[in-house]
């Protein structure tokens, strides 16, 4: 390996990269200059990357000196002076004089706990007979402080302290709702569950350690990449910006989202496409298709009861440029809001629902879906998101479902 350069050839360096910034020499020729002046012969993009990252620093006020190589000195008195441990000779020493007896109260008043998990049994008795039975003569609370290594503030703290063995309280309405729920809630919006359904306040840290203790876990959601054909030629502007929470304008949006084809369907995929008000989260309608046409997004979009005046946010799908759907759009008042290209956060809103669907809906989403019919995952869907409208409550809207939000917000707003 090369020796690390000095800080003055690292100037010399800089300066021919202020020449290759001005347009004075091409990029090739900083490379050979720089090959030619450290005889370096690494590949051509990580040199320009050092020297590009080394200008920065040194832009920065950093330290362009390499610390590659460096150690701290070395020799006798150097560095952090060894620990002269005889913990393991005094534990043999004290523990000649233990008897029986103390050794019986050391192990069940003190560190009964911490011994079994240490010996990986449940079991006392097996525990002791792996411990000397032939100590005799007493030993003084010092002595054990030292076996253990403990301090004498922790060494009766520990004595004093009971085992503890916590009672789940509330344990059949905690296991019932989370039953109820098919396992979908997390420990906050379970700890609202049982409040309104119970009447049962937990703080939401205690209720997950209940849960952990009960065996009680919801599934997670994973980000999965997402890949469909976008036109890009059709542009619509991206009027909403992110306006998530419908506060400046009456906005839906909508989406396609491939699942794994039932058993009974011959292609890879079945569609689902939904439609979701911003405002109140709730889905308005949907559809799942076994083609990704036209037709699938236009069954439950003509079907919808839109408002005088709105703003339908979309993504580039090939669909949703058709003239078709433009035209339907436009005849119904509407505005056509479009999320920049391949940027799936402007349409955060729909995606997230297909998380929460694809994570809440069974576990084993991908896999289980499979043995199922397309006309059983049609119902099962259509369960779910009676579910998601009708009884998931959401913490940021006073514990309010989607529905009761929509029908509030459509009693003030003028619909045709």
């Amino acid at each position: 390996m090369g020796r690390q350069l000095k800080k003055e050839e690292w100037y010399e360096i800089f300066k021919w990269y202020k020449q290759y910034l001005n347009y004075d020499i091409s990029r090739n020729e900083l490379i050979v200059k720089y090959i030619s002046f450290t005889n370096k012969r690494n590949e051509r993009k990580s040199i320009f990357r050092l020297i590009k990252n080394k200008f920065k620093k040194y832009n920065l006020g950093m330290s362009i000196e390499s610390q590659t190589g460096k150690s701290p000195k070395k020799g006798k008195n150097v560095g952090r002076p060894k620990k002269n441990d005889n913990r393991r000779k005094l534990q043999e020493e004290v523990l000649d004089e233990l008897s029986k007896e103390d050794i019986k109260r050391l192990i069940l008043d003190v560190y009964y706990d911490a011994i079994l998990d240490k010996y990986k049994s449940k079991d006392l008795k097996e525990v002791i007979k792996k411990i000397k039975k032939t100590i005799s003569s007493n030993i003084s609370n010092l002595k054990i402080m030292k076996i253990l290594g403990i301090r004498k503030s922790t060494f009766y703290y520990r004595l004093k302290k009971p085992i503890k063995n916590e009672e789940v309280k509330y344990r059949k309405e905690i296991e019932q709702s989370f039953y109820e729920c098919k396992g979908r809630y997390g420990r906050e919006r379970l700890s609202f569950f049982l409040k309104k359904k119970y009447n049962i306040l937990i703080n939401p840290r205690t209720l997950d350690r209940y849960m952990s203790t009960l065996g009680l876990y919801c599934s997670i959601r994973r980000a999965k990449r997402k890949r469909e054909k976008k036109n890009t030629n059709v542009k619509f502007n991206n009027i909403i910006q992110r306006d998530y929470d419908g506060k400046q304008n009456d906005v839906f949006a909508t989406d396609v989202s491939y699942i794994p084809s039932p058993k009974d369907v011959a292609e890879n995929h079945v569609y689902l496409s939904v439609l979701i008000h911003h405002k109140t989260k709730k889905i308005v309608s949907w559809n799942l298709s076994k083609n990704n046409d036209n037709f699938s997004v236009m069954k439950h979009i003509t079907q919808t009861k839109f408002p005088k005046k709105f703003i339908i946010h979309l993504d580039h799908g090939s669909q949703y440029s058709s003239c078709e759907y433009v035209e339907f759009i436009q005849k119904n008042n509407g505005i056509i809001s479009m999320s920049r290209i391949g940027n799936s956060l402007d349409n955060r809103e729909i995606e997230y629902f297909f998380s929460i669907l694809k994570t809440k809906i069974f576990p084993e989403f991908y896999q289980k879906v499979k043995t199922f019919t397309f006309n059983e995952l049609n119902e099962i869907i259509k369960k779910f998101i009676d579910w998601y409208n009708n009884e998931r409550f959401m913490k940021k809207f006073d514990l309010k479902t989607p529905h009761e939000l929509w029908e509030i917000y459509k009693n003030k707003s003028n619909w045709v």
